[in-house]
């Protein structure tokens, strides 16, 4: 949890960095045989996640082809490059230091180019460099979630734990009365013994008093007996 935690907060201070290693360039890509002009980004991220999302950002220009990592709209509306539909030829690829996203625009004469139309080509770096930052917007608002999740779980368990401890404090509390009463237990169990005691000693007394009264009413008796034997 402490490393998405870091990780988490690395990144969102590294925001403004972020932006600042986003670049758009041009270079020349052999597609179907054919050489196209175009522009291209190396985003840091993931190449599926990447490519998941520029996939999505081609079909809603038009219909959008796909054949062997090459994507094609043979007639994409962005009205930002050109009031007219385009063809867009792009591919996303693993590279050195990320996912590089290349696209080509044919204007019908030219590949959109710094020379051959520079506000389009202007209006196509923008795009890329948008979409580089939404990869890492989401990028980062994922490893928010994560964070959130480990954060909610860390808290449950604090709350676990707190719970033990008060758990713990009445159990020691428990305890230290179980005592009392356990040594108050043994101080009246001591003095019920003493006094056991004593009653042994006074029924050793009473019972020895008892055979001399049993004694004395056996005497009795024989006199009793002998006045009814004078009597003959």
């Amino acid at each position: 949890m402490q490393k998405i935690v870091f990780t988490l907060l690395l990144f969102i201070a590294s925001q403004f960095a972020v932006a600042q290693k986003v670049k758009v360039s041009e270079s020349t890509e052999t597609i179907d045989k054919l050489e196209r002009s175009g522009l291209f980004v190396v985003i840091d991220l993931d190449q599926k996640m990447v490519e998941k999302m520029w996939e999505k950002q081609l079909k809603s220009y038009g219909k959008t082809e796909s054949s062997k990592g090459i994507y094609t709209s043979p007639a994409a509306n962005v009205s930002n490059i050109s009031s007219s539909p385009v063809k867009i030829v792009s591919k996303v690829e693993g590279s050195g230091k990320g996912t590089k996203v290349w696209w080509a625009i044919d204007m019908g004469t030219t590949h959109v180019t710094k020379e051959s139309n520079s506000s389009a080509y202007k209006a196509a770096e923008k795009i890329l460099y948008e979409f580089a930052l939404e990869c890492y917007r989401v990028d980062i608002n994922n490893q928010i979630k994560d964070a959130e999740k480990a954060l909610s779980s860390s808290v449950k368990n604090q709350e676990r734990k707190v719970k033990d401890g008060e758990n713990l404090v009445r159990d020691i509390d428990k305890n230290k009365q179980e005592k009392i009463n356990l040594e108050q237990k043994l101080k009246d169990n001591a003095s019920e013994l003493e006094q056991l005691k004593k009653d042994v000693e006074q029924n050793k007394l009473d019972q020895a008093a008892a055979a001399s009264d049993v004694e004395k009413m056996k005497k009795a008796l024989d006199v009793v007996k002998g006045k009814l034997d004078d009597l003959k």
